[in-house]
């Protein structure tokens, strides 16, 4: 039914057709007429989000605003989004009021998707029939890693710490390659600094000479709190005899 059908209808009415009926009418023709104006409306800043060109295994944060400009409340029941596409924060069963909006939070996690150009939706169930879901893209091209690159996920996946706690004049002598050298007298104050910074996975490996003063330090750490931290058995000396001067160095580097 449209607007010139409507008002037709009114011109012609019956002239017998009783006050009360047109009393009941017209509220009803007028509500007809302005029903589409009442909808909740749900809009956004952008449909497509376009981060162009990404190396593989970098995360790309991605951004919409959502807008209600209707009258009526606006609820969104459902958010759905593609592989590799994470919510920030959860959003589903919100509700807006007229003329309130909202920011969506995403992360595109690349890894997996290089020499790929995507063109992938984001649905959003609300209330609105009209324009359910409303169907956000986001788009770019992944450029592949190269034989020489890691993804940074890698490198934390595989991440390890090797401690070596015997006195500074004993690491310059010698020491396993890429180890730190923190004294045993320091090393409680040295774990108590950094627990705030170290996440649950990591491992910390303790070495001193022959392994001995290596497990009393860890014992006592673990006894604290401390359960990341791992003894060497047998120390640098038992590295030396079974490989012994691979990753050997002395001095400082």
């Amino acid at each position: 039914m449209n607007k010139k059908t409507i008002w037709n209808g009114l011109s012609n009415l019956n002239e017998n057709v009783s006050l009360l009926d047109k009393n009941i009418l017209f509220p009803v023709l007028i509500f007809l007429l302005l029903s589409p104006l009442l909808h909740s409306e749900l809009k956004t800043d952008k449909s497509i989000y376009d981060f162009q060109t990404v190396k593989e295994g970098v995360n790309v944060p991605v951004y919409f605003t959502l807008t209600n400009s209707g009258p009526n409340q606006v609820r969104i029941t459902e958010i759905r989004t593609f592989a590799s596409c994470v919510q920030s924060r959860s959003l589903n069963d919100v509700v807006l009021g007229s003329g309130e909006s909202i920011k969506l939070d995403f992360v595109f996690e690349s890894l997996g998707y290089g020499g790929i150009s995507i063109n992938k939706p984001i649905e959003i169930y609300h209330n609105d029939p009209r324009k359910n879901p409303l169907k956000l893209y986001v788009k770019g091209k992944v450029t592949p890693l190269e034989e020489f690159q890691a993804p940074i996920g890698e490198v934390t996946y595989n991440y390890l710490v090797l401690l070596d706690i015997r006195s500074p004049e004993a690491y310059e002598k010698e020491h396993i390659l890429g180890s730190i050298n923190v004294p045993q007298t320091k090393l409680n104050s040295w774990a108590e600094k950094i627990k705030k910074n170290l996440p649950d996975q990591i491992l910390i490996y303790v070495c001193s000479e022959d392994g001995i003063q290596s497990d009393k330090a860890v014992k006592e750490l673990r006894k604290r709190g401390y359960k990341q931290y791992v003894s060497i058995v047998g120390g640098i000396k038992e590295w030396k005899r079974r490989y012994k001067s691979q990753w050997i160095i002395s001095g400082k580097i």
